[in-house]
């Protein structure tokens, strides 16, 4: 019987598999060593400032993946807390305080952290608001405090005519009293023709005299409302001056520190 020789059986080499672009590359398993350099180098990083370090694709024992998880979170409400305070603080440092911190999901000490810088952008709104209107108020009183001044100043000058008008008054008071005067000595001269002239020129002595007393009252008032007038415009140049001084840009004044005119 022939036997033959069996031939050799030759296996194809199987080709090697592609690789499929972008496939999830599964991580290295690390030891719970690395992991804690990780944890280390993410813990230091966010000390430095740098908020956004995260630990990723953690796989690890029960006990270190908590351990990991709890760092993330940490650094999750620690930067949600510091991205929220910089944009309401950021707000208010522009008089803007509609911003508030959102205290969702906050807990603990950040909710309370949270809750004070709320309250304090209330507190500095509402302060603004009661500045702005006292600031008003103020405009307000300086304007009132203006046409004050302006009133008074009129008063004054209508003294001072109403003095020279009194002075001028007495001059003629006294004329006609010289002329009175000279009249009832004519008419005692001519004799019994006189006697009519004589009581008419008495009635006008009389009352040229009265005219020279009513114009010494008058003079002595004007005196007296002129002092009063000037104590009042100092008294309201002592009030200016100091609204003046109570904003921080002092508003420009006359030469003789009187308010000027706002138009």
């Amino acid at each position: 019987m022939t036997t033959w020789a069996k031939a050799p059986t030759h296996r194809p080499t199987p080709a090697p598999t592609p690789r499929v672009a972008n496939a999830a590359v599964t991580p290295p398993r690390h030891t719970d060593v690395d992991w804690i350099a990780e944890a280390v180098r993410v813990c230091t990083a966010a000390a430095a400032g740098e908020m956004e370090a995260r630990i990723l694709h953690i796989k690890a024992d029960p006990r270190t993946e908590e351990l990991l998880h709890s760092i993330n979170h940490l650094l999750d409400m620690t930067d949600a807390f510091v991205r929220e305070a910089t944009a309401s603080l950021q707000y208010a440092s522009k008089g803007k305080f509609f911003r508030r911190v959102l205290p969702n999901g906050m807990l603990g000490s950040f909710r309370q952290a949270s809750e004070s810088i709320n309250a304090a952008t209330r507190g500095m709104d509402t302060k603004t608001k009661e500045l702005a209107a006292a600031e008003k108020r103020r405009h307000e009183l300086e304007d009132d405090f203006r046409a004050t001044r302006q009133v008074v100043e009129k008063l004054n000058h209508a003294t001072l005519k109403i003095a020279s008008m009194a002075v001028s008054i007495e001059r003629i008071a006294d004329q006609t009293n010289l002329l009175a005067l000279n009249a009832t000595i004519e008419a005692a001269r001519v004799g019994e023709a006189g006697k009519g002239f004589a009581v008419v020129a008495a009635e006008v002595q009389r009352l040229a005299q009265r005219s020279s007393e009513a114009t010494g009252q008058i003079g002595e008032s004007l005196v007296a409302i002129r002092e009063a007038t000037g104590n009042t415009v100092e008294a309201i140049d002592r009030i200016w001056n100091i609204l003046r001084s109570q904003h921080a840009g002092s508003m420009p004044t006359s030469s003789n520190g009187t308010p000027p005119s706002r138009k």
